[in-house]
């Protein structure tokens, strides 16, 4: 009779241990926000997203913070009085971009300083992408959903799921416009607990997986060219916390998927960018040059050891995604990526280089 008490209350704490978790519009950010998270570039080839279902264990202390970043939300009215005239003075958001995407275009204005800006929405309660905002040649422009990105539908547990759509138009004033258009699926396909090196002790979590198929498209004059991706978002999400613990990003081609960006709830740290040289191949320590930077008209050159005749440059912006990959080619253009700074990792056999360059 002893042991089957025991049993019982084994089985009971287990079970209180990796409870089902039910995420609702309160575990989302509020206006005010100042989200820290770490990113993670050394481990896009290695890390996997398969694991997932009921009562899944999943175990990520071997994150490493090559970077950090912080999203702080403020309201439109805050940023700009224009905005939220457009949008709605309660909405909030932060900046998600130094500059548009040109998909290789010269295009003939300057479109900078890019936010998005998100609202909580009932009938039914949701998280929702509302409206875009930039600087059009130094003038502060607005423009909200015709179809609202709807992130999240709530509440979240195990096993739902929905399909959305949502559609943005951008006008270019007398130029032409950008338009951002597709739809997402999402799944919550797994429930159980999670450690990252933010959590250290197991949190209760579900993970949701978005697969979201989208056309971006630029048109002025008679030009118009669209760019289609699909793109795969597996967020570890938790009560309280108002940024997902763990938020992985795979690029989807076919049925296969490569990680492009791995980010994850974090503290302040103290953390060093890679080194900008090659260390001790073949006895010696050689530099990775790649010039001119900045790079005004987004061609990079590369300088490698003369035995790298294999090669692959993969391309990371500040947020930790990955926006390039190339083979065995020592000029790249980067004439598509919005303007910024940018990390190029060269790896050829077992040696890896880092350097960094800046696109105008």
């Amino acid at each position: 009779m002893k042991n089957t008490i025991l049993l019982f209350i084994a089985c009971l704490v287990s079970t209180i241990g990796h409870a089902q978790v039910t995420i609702t519009a309160s575990d989302m950010p509020v206006a005010g926000d100042t989200l820290r998270y770490s990113i993670d570039l050394s481990s896009t080839t290695t890390i996997s997203t398969t694991a997932t279902g009921a009562n899944t264990t999943w175990n990520f202390s071997t994150l490493v913070a090559d970077t950090q970043q912080i999203d702080t939300y403020r309201t439109a009215l805050q940023i700009n009085p224009i905005y939220a005239a457009t949008i709605s003075p309660t909405a909030y958001g932060y900046k998600v971009a130094d500059s548009l995407p040109t998909m290789g275009l010269p295009l003939p204005v300057s479109v900078n300083s890019i936010y998005n800006f998100f609202s909580k929405k009932n009938g039914p309660s949701r998280f929702v992408v509302e409206g875009f905002a930039a600087n059009i040649s130094g003038l502060p422009t607005a423009a909200n959903y015709s179809d609202e990105d709807e992130l999240y539908k709530f509440p979240l547990a195990f096993g739902n799921s929905d399909s959305t759509t949502f559609k943005l138009t951008f006008s270019l004033p007398t130029i032409g416009s950008v338009k951002q258009q597709g739809y997402r699926k999402n799944l919550v396909d797994g429930w159980g607990t999670i450690v990252t090196p933010y959590t250290s002790a197991p949190v209760n979590c579900i993970r949701i997986r978005s697969e979201v198929h989208e056309i971006d498209s630029v048109s002025f004059g008679p030009l118009n060219v669209g760019l289609p991706r699909t793109t795969v978002e597996y967020k570890w999400l938790a009560n309280g916390e108002h940024y997902p613990l763990l938020w992985i990003t795979t690029s989807l081609v076919g049925s296969t998927e490569t990680v492009t960006s791995i980010r994850y709830r974090d503290m302040k740290r103290q953390v060093s960018p890679p080194p900008n040289f090659l260390a001790n191949i073949n006895g010696g320590d050689y530099l990775l040059k790649a010039y001119p930077n900045p790079a005004n008209n987004g061609i990079i050159k590369l300088v490698l050891p003369a035995k790298w005749e294999k090669f692959t440059v993969e391309v990371f912006d500040l947020q930790g995604r990955r926006v390039a990959l190339f083979n065995n080619e020592h000029e790249i253009s980067l004439q598509a990526v919005p303007h910024g700074t940018y990390l190029l990792r060269v790896i050829s056999g077992n040696n890896t280089g880092y350097v960094t360059n800046v696109i105008r």
